[in-house]
């Protein structure tokens, strides 16, 4: 129904370690599918117009929460994703960015499952870290799109 985007936030996500591949389908193959997806629509090289594409990543993809292994190594991959896409700007003409937030207060950390778990309180160890709320976090998120970092 759209003539155009402009932008896509590819934001989908779970916190559930015992949850194995419903994890990585979720926050690993639906950030590539979804990217796929608007790719084939954006490519220059079809045609398209390009576009800018965000894809919710996470710090963990940097440094790794070990209570939750898989959910930690799920948004690693689709960070190093990420990063190879935004490699190929210069081909496909789309922009891509990695926005990776630290904790911040959804319903995802007021309680999740560590993987086997080893750690019964993982969400209460978590909320004793600094904490952003969603309005903080999308505020830093346009921030960086603004200012093309």
């Amino acid at each position: 129904k759209l003539k155009t985007v402009d932008l896509l936030i590819n934001g989908a996500g779970i916190l559930d370690d015992h949850q194995i591949e419903r994890t990585i389908a979720v926050n690993f193959a639906g950030t590539v599918n979804t990217t796929t997806a608007i790719l084939d629509f954006w490519d220059k090289r079809k045609g398209g117009p390009g576009g800018v594409v965000a894809n919710i990543c996470s710090v963990t993809g940097f440094n790794s929460i070990y209570q939750v292994p898989v959910y930690s190594a799920s948004k690693a991959a689709a960070l190093s994703f990420t990063m190879s896409i935004a490699k190929l700007a210069h081909i496909t003409g789309v922009t891509a960015y990695s926005i990776n937030p630290g904790i911040t207060k959804t319903i995802l950390v007021h309680k999740f499952n560590s993987w086997l778990n080893v750690e019964p309180r993982v969400a209460e160890l978590l909320l004793e870290h600094p904490t952003q709320t969603t309005l903080q976090c999308a505020q830093n998120f346009v921030k960086a799109i603004e200012a093309n970092q």
